[in-house]
């Protein structure tokens, strides 16, 4: 074969790849930039997002945005791993929802909520705010609005003036739940709140939790949780206790580093307040072997019997595990 013809077939094959669905570099979302949503459309969610109001004095956290999971509750609906980020894809024929949900200590009060989809026509999404209380099962509406029409980036943003706080039990629950008639993405929702009267005690940060010392436990492997105490202070290098309650009685929240290292497979992390083991969202990801991955975060603690307790929740791929250390950065009362 010839220079040229080697070189001609080798643009055929190139070609081949980028528009044959299921081949090389199409729908491939470890090599494209784009995603190919069910109708083959092809979607690019890696977007940056309208300008939002800050309320003054609130806490902004965001919930999703390829950093957290979410939760595929409908037929039609096809969770797609796109950069590292988890979005949702709906069906132009299909109809289900994705919900996001940030968890919050008891009393803290929701000013302003924004919610994010991409859609690849003129179309529209809907959202809702819910409120869910895992103690008794109660479930109300909060709030629902539908955005302007696409293509792109839409966003809807709802106020309360008042304030919805949060009883004990109770979590707010932000809905994407219409496919309408074009093919959409939930990219996700910032929430921002104040706590009541707690204030931030900043503390020189310190070792809680570390698996890879033996009375720990070790590696967390997928499909398990550990519910851990995370009041004293340990000696990084011998896991022994230096400091009895670091992290005072009456703590109500604390803010965190969280690390898994010398990982197997795939999986992500989540911290859950308590001895509650319900997973709303992520707090790190990883993505194969032998990595180290840290995050930081705000978590409220659990109480009574649960008090000054958090939960590590692991899962992931079959067989996938992870060694995960915490250090406690500062916490309110």
């Amino acid at each position: 074969m010839t220079s040229r013809s080697r070189l001609v077939a080798f643009v055929a094959l190139f070609v081949l790849l980028l528009v044959v669905p299921g081949t090389g570099l199409a729908g491939n979302p470890a090599s494209d930039p784009y995603f190919r949503a069910p109708s083959g459309t092809k979607v690019k969610p890696r977007v940056v997002l309208p300008p939002f109001a800050i309320v003054p004095g609130a806490t902004v956290l965001n919930v999703g945005f390829g950093d957290s999971t979410a939760f595929d509750q409908g037929p039609g609906a096809t969770l797609i791993w796109q950069g590292g980020g988890l979005f949702s894809t709906y069906a132009s024929t299909g109809m289900g929802y994705i919900t996001a949900s940030p968890r919050l200590p008891a009393g803290a009060t929701l000013w302003q909520v924004d919610m994010f989809g991409l859609v690849t026509g003129a179309t529209t999404q809907d959202f809702g705010l819910d409120i869910t209380n895992g103690a008794t099962g109660a479930f109300g509406p909060a709030g629902f609005m539908t955005t302007p029409a696409g293509p792109g980036v839409v966003q809807v943003t709802m106020p309360f003036p008042s304030g919805i706080t949060l009883a004990p039990g109770e979590s707010w629950l932000a809905t994407d739940f219409t496919a309408n008639s074009v093919d959409s993405a939930f990219i996700g929702a910032i929430f921002q709140y104040t706590l009541p009267g707690a204030s931030l005690v900043a503390i020189t940060p310190v070792r809680v939790y570390d698996t890879r010392f033996f009375q720990f436990g070790g590696a967390i492997a997928t499909g398990t949780h550990r519910t851990i105490n995370v009041k004293d202070a340990l000696n990084p290098l011998t896991g022994v206790v230096t400091l009895t309650d670091a992290i005072p009685v009456g703590a109500r929240a604390v803010t965190f580093n969280v690390t898994v290292t010398h990982t197997l497979g795939a999986g992500y992390l989540a911290l859950i307040p308590g001895a509650d083991t319900t997973v709303t969202a992520s707090t790190l990801n990883w993505t194969g072997p032998n990595q180290t991955v840290a995050n930081g975060g705000l978590i409220s603690l659990g109480t009574g019997a649960a008090e000054r307790q958090i939960t590590i929740v692991v899962a992931g791929t079959p067989g996938s595990s992870a060694q995960v250390v915490v250090d406690i950065t500062g916490y309110y009362q």
